[in-house]
């Protein structure tokens, strides 16, 4: 039998390599494109390692079409998990046409390539920005109100409106993945770089010896801190080689979560429980606009739709880390 194949866009990133990685052990042939403003490159080194294979890797901007759709055309692609992206929220709000060049424009073309060149699966990784700042304490459903309040989550909410029209398409499949806070790590050669996300930005402070920060402790939630869905990069991976896997029509969005809501303080306790460094000194600072008290996954459609759920719990994700 021959090896499916597949592209992923921001294939050196961490959330692209985890993707790859599960693909390979499941015997699919992977090709990773990545302009490496984010990604690394020895991220992929360590799976070349690891799998004992070569993995073809472009080095490209997602907006360079000529070079993505040679990708395609050389390598006799089948499927493609979009996952390159720009993703800083705050930056977002100064560089939004960029920002929307990236995230929209180039998502629509990459599916008009495919069409081209007679790619049926695509699979987005989206993002739970899209639900914006919601102001219940009821986990997010797919079909719930979308009210992005950055130009990062309207790009990716005006994305999944063409990779929609793609699979509803005749002999196309694929689905918008919607992930929650993703944690953790399969390996140390892959951990998170990013400076968005709340376990690198708790180690960055005390890694540099300084204290970590809350912001907002009078939050409607059981110890006054945000509520969050923390989601394993893992099971992340899995989710989308479900859906790749997948013989039966997929809902155009799903959530990727745990259901679970955990507290930044929770978080935060946990990080330091892990490097003994249980009570040391967090600083309380007032709310940053436009946080959430509470935002949180329904998973019952993904489960429904292709038998997924996540299994590793928070403690393992940030264990993981170390």
């Amino acid at each position: 039998m021959t090896q499916e194949r597949w592209l992923i866009t921001g294939g050196a990133g961490y959330i692209g390599t985890h993707i790859a990685d599960e693909f390979i052990r499941a015997g699919k042939f992977v090709v990773l494109f990545d302009s490496l403003y984010q990604g690394l490159e020895s991220r992929i080194d360590y799976l070349r390692a690891k799998h004992g294979i070569d993995i073809p890797f472009i080095k490209g901007d997602i907006r360079d079409y000529n070079e993505i759709e040679s990708a395609i055309r050389t390598h006799k692609i089948v499927g493609i998990v979009h996952t390159a992206a720009l993703k800083a929220v705050g930056e977002s709000m100064e560089k939004s046409d960029e920002y929307f060049q990236v995230n929209l424009e180039a998502t629509n073309e990459l599916i008009e390539i495919a069409k081209r060149n007679g790619v049926k699966k695509f699979i987005f990784s989206s993002t739970a920005a899209v639900y914006g700042s919601p102001d219940s304490m009821d986990p997010c459903t797919e079909d719930g109100p979308k009210a992005p309040i950055s130009p990062y989550g309207d790009s990716k909410y005006q994305a999944e409106s063409k990779v929609t029209a793609f699979i509803n398409t005749p002999g196309n499949f694929g689905t918008s993945l919607r992930f929650f806070n993703v944690v953790g790590a399969a390996a140390k050669e892959l951990l998170d770089n990013s400076v968005e996300n709340l376990v690198p930005i708790v180690l960055g402070k005390l890694h540099k010896g300084e204290a970590p920060v809350i912001f907002g402790t009078d939050y409607p939630t059981a110890d006054g801190t945000c509520v969050r869905d923390y989601v394993d990069v893992r099971d992340i991976a899995r989710a989308h080689l479900a859906a790749a896997d997948s013989t039966s029509a997929l809902p155009a969005t799903m959530n990727i979560g745990t259901g679970r809501g955990a507290s930044v303080r929770q978080v935060i306790d946990l990080v330091l429980k892990a490097i003994n460094k249980s009570g040391s000194e967090v600083i309380e600072s007032p709310r940053r606009a436009g946080d959430p008290a509470f935002l949180c996954a329904d998973v019952k459609l993904a489960k429904s739709a292709m038998g997924f759920e996540s299994k590793y719990s928070l403690e393992e994700s940030i264990r993981s880390l170390f």
